[in-house]
């Protein structure tokens, strides 16, 4: 077997694995749409790389959608233990087994680590994309002897109020939340000047973090020792998906160099998706998951080639512009699709305030291994305080240069992938096969401008969005909503503050129920939740608060839900 072949290999069981897992989580929703999805899969695979090469990787399909049933069908007991992960304002959220459920009740005396015996009832209640298999209402706990991890979430909290007592809570947040992903006592506002400047990922533990940290521990210590301590910072971190993408890349990268053997970055990344889809199996919904792994195929593919364009400028500027805009050639349009804004001023922020954020992540993790050494310690401290002073000046004057937050719909993103998806096709010189995606594009631009059936959307936010024919209406159900935004998200005409009963065509009517909403057609009545509120009455549920889909395409009397 040549090396061109095993990691042809690696990369389609990875792509099988992503398949294998959406198709088992589209089936409970849509049999026939998972089935369709599924065949164009097997045909594609078939069409570019044979019979023979295609029935092994099809082997590998089966193993995410065993694994997945394996994950949520358990059952739990009413005396269980649970690690708490984080805590809440509703309650907590835990870990069984090493599966995530929600509590509530009485937990009023827990923190993050924490390992509790707990006595109360189970719901189950399975959200298959969060990996979230219910709920516990607690009756009573009591603690179990600390371990490791409980231990390791003590010492993150230790370093917090630390800094907390030495530079003010908020400063405390910011290098806890830069250095170790700890963002629960994150203030909002910074939040949104680093969103403005495309570097809200440097607050939450990414892979660049993690390379710098064992970039450093090779660097001192050596090869061995990096691959060891790394696994400390992994878990000190929460073991968050990008860490441990970035963890097994940087792994794999030493074997290679220790074995002599040729190193694949592409092989490296599949890798390490097989491995978190086969622990995690709802990872690939999460969002952190899918910018990680996208940012870093486009830093494979796309890197070299932009850095070569850009010859003529000092070296640390075009390494740095080049990374920027190759790790955002794939996530564009996921960041479109999930979050309907981009950020132009991602060049200012990743240039020029991100070299001093991974400064603190380097003191941050020195703060880790000297907090028993208290002048190094609060040397340490008054560095970071400094550091936290430029990067506040740097952002301030940053926010001042960079243009606003741009809003765009979804449907942006649609047509971005087929222009790349149609680009692709025409460097592979397969000429025909690009008429189906231009009219796959005819098709988003036709529904762009006509919408043939009624669809119901709903922000989280507090707005509904109805579209049928030509018309799009708004109708806000909270206040303090940034109405121009969602003008610009859903291009809607028309726009309504408040309202108990509205048509949809000649079948549907839409109400207000409570503080949830009524859908009614056909003889039918749907209630869609959209608060917390516990449901009275017997209805289908629609539910948009907790579930998988925000929206709904209404043909005849079905209800179709879209992801």
């Amino acid at each position: 077997m040549n090396y061109n072949y095993r990691i042809n290999v690696l990369l389609y069981i990875f792509l099988s694995f992503i398949c294998g897992t959406y198709i088992y989580v589209l089936f409970n929703e849509s049999k026939w749409l998972a089935t369709i999805i599924a065949s164009c899969f097997f045909i594609l695979l078939v069409l570019f790389n044979g019979i023979k090469f295609s029935l092994l990787v099809m082997i590998f399909f089966f193993v995410p959608i065993i694994n997945s049933y394996n994950y949520y069908n358990i059952n739990f007991s009413k005396d269980q233990e649970i690690r708490i992960e984080s805590t809440k304002l509703y309650g907590a959220i835990g870990k069984i087994k090493g599966r995530t459920v929600y509590l509530s009740g009485n937990i009023k005396e827990i923190s993050s680590g924490d390992r509790i015996k707990v006595k109360g009832t189970f719901k189950k209640d399975i959200n298959r994309e969060r990996g979230v298999l219910g709920s516990y209402k607690v009756e009573s706990y009591k603690h179990l002897k600390s371990d490791l991890i409980s231990k390791v979430y003590n010492l993150r909290e230790k370093i917090f109020y630390n800094l907390r007592s030495k530079l003010g809570y908020r400063r405390a947040a910011i290098i806890t939340s830069i250095s170790f992903g700890y963002t629960e006592y994150l203030d909002n506002s910074d939040e949104m000047d680093m969103k403005k400047l495309g570097i809200l990922h440097a607050l939450s533990v990414s892979g660049l973090h993690m390379a710098i940290v064992y970039s450093i521990i090779k660097r001192f210590f050596g090869e061995k020792a990096a691959a060891i301590l790394s696994v400390f910072y992994v878990i000190f971190t929460g073991a968050a998906l990008a860490t441990v993408r970035s963890y097994i890349m940087m792994l794999t990268t030493s074997f290679a160099i220790s074995f002599k053997r040729n190193y694949n970055p592409l092989a490296g990344l599949s890798l390490g998706g097989i491995i978190i889809i086969l622990f995690k199996p709802y990872s690939i919904f999460n969002i952190g998951f899918q910018l990680s792994f996208l940012a870093t195929l486009g830093i494979i593919l796309f890197n070299k080639k932009i850095n070569k364009k850009l010859y003529r400028m000092p070296k640390y500027i075009r390494e740095g512009i080049s990374i920027c805009i190759s790790s955002q050639i794939f996530t564009f349009p996921i960041l479109v699709y999930s979050f309907k804004e981009f950020s132009i001023g991602f060049l200012f922020g990743n240039l020029i305030v991100l070299p001093l954020m991974n400064i603190i992540v380097v003191i941050g993790n020195l703060l880790l291994l000297f907090i028993k050494i208290k002048p190094l310690f609060n040397y340490l401290i008054f560095l970071s305080f400094y550091i936290t002073r430029i990067i506040d000046v740097l952002t301030g004057i940053l926010k001042g240069l960079s243009p606003n937050i741009i809003y765009l719909n979804e449907n942006i993103a649609k047509f971005y992938c087929i222009i790349m998806i149609t680009v692709y096709f025409y460097k592979k010189h397969l000429k025909r096969i690009i008429i189906f995606p231009l009219l796959l594009g005819l098709v988003y631009i036709f529904n762009l401008l006509y919408t043939p059936y009624p669809k119901i959307e709903y922000y989280q936010e507090g707005v509904i969005s109805i579209s049928y024919k030509t018309s799009k209406k708004l109708f806000y159900t909270k206040n303090n909503i940034e109405k121009e935004k969602f003008e610009k998200i859903t291009m809607a005409k028309e726009e309504y503050n408040d309202f108990n009963s509205v048509n949809i065509g000649n079948k549907f009517k839409l109400k207000r129920y409570n503080n949830n909403l009524l859908l009614e057609g056909y003889n039918k009545k749907y209630l869609l939740k959209v608060s917390k509120d516990e449901i009275i009455g017997t209805y289908d549920i629609i539910d948009f608060k907790n579930g998988s889909f925000s929206k709904i395409v209404l043909i005849k009397d079905k209800i179709i839900p879209f992801y």
